[in-house]
């Protein structure tokens, strides 16, 4: 999570993301953890797209 500045880092442990991962495909990066939840980053804000159960 070093790679992100403090203000990401601070709101993925308020966001309580469980052991979070991060993954990059076609210059989207998106930050998942392991309950399902998705955030994607943006560059300059945070935003999760978590799917909804059917």
């Amino acid at each position: 999570m070093t790679q992100f500045p403090q203000w990401v880092q601070r709101a993925i442990e308020h966001a309580g993301l469980i052991d979070p991962k991060i993954s990059t495909r076609n210059g989207t990066v998106t930050i998942s953890d392991n309950t399902g939840r998705v955030v994607l980053f943006t560059g300059s804000s945070l935003r999760e797209i978590t799917p909804l159960a059917a």
